[in-house]
């Protein structure tokens, strides 16, 4: 669904300079990414209004090295083939993401809304030293728009196919002068699921049911210090897809698998609810002109709820019901300086979490309730650092270094009980114990760049990356936590700008050492078993441009080679067989990947514009398991968008259509083998249309 993007509208004199882009994500305030020497990818709210993107579910293939995987309302981020399956309390996602500065800390978090969006910007590769916790592959930052000084509203009505209808308002503006400033947003979106579940034909599966809504109140004191309050609060209650279309029939078993891709049967009625909100205060105040300090205070909270078909069948052999509680609390301060020759930047990370977890495994032929509730404290604490030094007019060094230190609890407890009797348990079956561990890491940092002629840049650049250990929380006894993942990459990288600011370049070139990684593998019915069990090479280059075509084109896109591979690995599948798949592709991880876009606009008559835009992206196979094997992969694929949109030059309204995979392309975001029916997938959307109208008042 669309929240309230417009493509930009403003006249575009005879080969125009591309808008500038800024972003904060080096910790130094506003810098134009092409002067800053890490690959970074932005996506403005204006791009991502092109096809009506609204998560980062949708949002990934549109930068270089980025895939994005779905387990129920789960979110699983892979950057530069950097990512995990392991969703559960005890464990961490493999790259980062942040909303406004603030980390979100668990997997259901990462299907947020793009609500009051300004952009997204994608850091691709260890971010271990102002980034740190769990910033392997990289982290991703949404980042809303602030308060203005000047009155704005805006409000925006979608309807589409599969019964979708949506809207949103925003208002933004002073309250008293420019000392206070705020900002409000809502939206309200519906729509039907894609796929039908033959067995609840009034119950389609993956459909959306979002109520969020977003507040910022800045307050300015003096001229040197400003508080921005932030507040947000995110609701869907759709209903849940996941692994439900049969792939291949395991021995054994006679099912009803539908021809159509997009149809399954399922032997129980899913569904879910996710609560996510949150806070934050950003202390800002300039201690000299050149020397700033920011303290950035946040909590979060996450109630979020689901029951599955776990057998992914119309048998009635297995429910999975979960529900997850966590609270989070983080606060960080940084002080930042810059002159001509000397920056730098350092500060402090604390971060505080309690989630509780707790999992009903119902088997109804055996009559057997697997219960487990596991309940995990983590407390992280960072010191980190990064000064950069001009050498040179032209030549420039980087050094930063980050301490972490981490300490996770687990209290848990599970066992097999009596379906009939939950609270009646199977005897030898209950365990309840308490656990701990801790770790620390130094992630380092080096980089030398430099500036080249046309306001070229060049660089070249180690880092390392760490992610926190944890726990198996199906284990019966303590002691069997796993340790943390590492990784050191090696990056060479160039950026320039062309034509008069007219065309935007950047390549990047990286090998990664990563080690430890944490695998899991399903060994019974509610049981995983995590441990640092892989290491592997990642090796890459990717190219992005953004260029103005004549009067009135705009064209972009990038190209992503990822050679990601195991080094060593014995692997364990899912019917307990063992296997060598060193040289093995990890998961998620296509070899080529890309996209391609264009827009024109045109002045209509004296007064109004209209606008056409294609967007085209395309990846080669997947894999889903360290085995590569024929029936858990995707094959290559490509999906193509269009949006045509007309409006008066002022950009007072806007009346647009848009469609998303107008090939109605099939294909799975991700695979399941566990079951003992057998394989699944989960379907990609299919083909997707709406009409959508934006009026705005104010400025502009």
């Amino acid at each position: 669904m669309a929240h309230g993007c417009v493509a930009a509208f403003a006249a575009t004199p005879p080969e125009a300079p591309l808008d500038e882009v800024l972003v904060t994500a080096a910790k130094m305030g506003e810098r134009d990414p092409q002067t800053i020497p890490i690959a970074i990818s932005t996506l403005s709210s204006a791009e991502l209004g092109r096809l009506g993107t609204s998560t980062l579910r949708e949002a990934a293939a549109l930068v270089p090295s980025v895939t994005f995987s779905q387990n129920n309302n789960f979110g699983q981020l892979t950057i530069r083939g950097i990512g995990t399956n392991i969703v559960n309390a005890g464990s961490d996602p493999s790259s980062a993401m942040y909303l406004d500065g603030v980390y979100l800390a668990r997997p259901a978090m990462e299907l947020t809304q793009f609500l009051d969006l300004d952009r997204i910007e994608v850091l691709r590769g260890p971010q271990g030293t102002l980034y740190g916790r769990n910033a392997v592959g990289g982290a991703v930052n949404i980042v809303s728009r602030p308060p203005t000084n000047e009155f704005q509203a805006s409000a925006n009505l979608t309807a589409g196919n599969f019964d979708a209808i949506g809207g949103n308002v925003r208002a933004s503006g002073p309250i008293k002068g420019d000392r206070v400033t705020g900002s409000i947003a809502f939206t309200r979106a519906v729509r039907e699921g894609y796929v039908r579940d033959l067995e609840h034909p009034n119950h389609p599966l993956g459909g959306d049911d979002i109520t969020a809504a977003r507040g910022q109140l800045r307050l300015a004191f003096g001229d040197h210090t400003a508080l921005l309050l932030s507040g947000d609060v995110d609701s869907q209650d759709g209903t849940p897809l996941t692994f439900n279309k049969v792939l291949v029939v395991k021995p054994g078993f006679q099912i009803d698998n539908p021809p159509d891709f997009h149809d399954v049967r399922t032997s129980a009625l899913a569904w879910n609810r996710t609560q996510h909100s949150g806070a934050s205060a950003r202390l800002t105040t300039a201690l000299t002109p050149s020397t700033t300090l920011v303290s950035l205070t946040a909590y979060r909270k996450l109630d979020y709820e689901f029951f599955v078909d776990a057998d992914i069948t119309e048998l009635d052999l297995i429910t999975v019901h979960n529900h997850e509680l966590q609270d989070q609390l983080s606060e960080e301060i940084t002080i930042s300086h810059q002159q001509d020759r000397l920056t730098w930047v350092g500060g402090a990370f604390l971060f505080d979490e309690a989630d509780h977890q707790t999992y009903w495994i119902d088997q109804p032929p055996l009559g057997i309730q697997t219960q487990l509730d596991p309940r995990v404290d983590a407390r992280s604490r960072a010191l980190f650092g990064e000064v950069s030094v001009g050498l040179t007019s032209r030549l420039a060094a980087t050094v930063g270094a980050r301490y972490t230190r981490e300490e996770k609890d687990i209290d848990n407890a599970g066992g097999n009980y009596r379906l009939a009797a939950p609270d009646e348990a199977i005897p030898d079956s209950v365990y309840g114990y308490s656990d701990s561990i801790s770790h620390s890491a130094w992630t380092p940092k080096v980089v030398l760049e430099m500036k080249l002629p046309d306001d070229a840049l060049a660089y070249v650049s180690a880092t390392k990356g760490f992610k926190s250990g944890g726990f198996n929380l199906s284990s019966q006894a303590a002691g069997r936590g796993f340790a943390p993942e590492l990784a050191w990459s090696y990056e060479a990288g160039w950026k320039g700008v062309l034509r008069d600011d007219r065309s935007r370049f950047s390549v990047a070139a990286f090998v990664m050492d990563y080690t430890n990684l944490q695998v899991q593998t399903p060994i019974a019915v509610g049981g995983f078993d995590i441990r640092n069990a892989a290491a592997a090479t990642i090796r890459g280059v990717e190219v992005e441009n953004t260029s103005r075509v004549g009067r009135n084109f705009e064209a972009g896109g990038h190209v992503t080679w990822l050679d990601a591979t195991y080094d060593r690995y014995i692997a364990i599948a899912n019917n307990g067989v063992t296997g060598d798949v060193s040289g093995n592709r990890l998961n998620n991880a296509p070899e080529w990947a890309g996209r391609l876009w264009i827009e024109w606009s045109a002045n209509i008559g004296r007064s109004h514009r209209m606008s056409i835009a294609a967007d085209a992206t395309a990846q080669s196979t997947v894999f889903y398991t360290p085995f590569n094997d024929p029936i858990q992969k995707q094959d290559p694929y490509a999906l193509l968008g269009v949006r045509v949109e007309y409006g008066p030059s002022d950009r007072r309204w806007a009346l647009a259509a848009y469609g998303r995979n107008l090939t109605n392309s099939d294909y799975v975001t991700a695979t399941f083998g566990t079951a003992a029916t057998a394989f699944g997938g989960r379907p990609g959307p299919s083909r997707q249309f709406a009409i959508e109208f934006t009026a705005i008042a104010g400025g502009l």
